[in-house]
């Protein structure tokens, strides 16, 4: 089984960054790992190149299988509705899956 990739895009305005940079580094990837079959958890911040998004967040799990429950979960769903709560009004985001094709 090849593994998955869950690429969330997102933007947030500047006076909201810092506090959505602590919440999502301390409290949204350790609730995403907390999933069976997540494997791990990295953020990035663009550097270069024109985007609407200026943070992604790179999530593997363990097969294309596990990815596609966690994707209909309950588990998603009430992290999407946290993002929302917190961050719903100053953030627009897209996420995007990806499976190893080679090697």
């Amino acid at each position: 089984m090849a593994a998955t990739l869950f690429m969330v895009r997102a933007t947030i305005t500047k006076d909201q960054e810092a506090a959505f940079n602590k919440w999502y580094d301390e409290e949204h990837v350790p609730q995403v790992l907390r999933y069976n079959g997540a494997i791990s958890g990295r953020r990035y911040k663009r550097i270069m190149g024109e985007d609407k998004y200026d943070y992604m967040a790179l999530y593997e799990f363990k097969n294309e299988e596990t990815f596609k429950e966690f994707q209909a979960s309950g588990h998603l769903r009430e992290l999407r509705a946290e993002y929302d709560k917190y961050f719903g009004t100053v953030s627009d985001r897209a996420g995007t899956g990806w499976v190893q094709v080679f090697p």
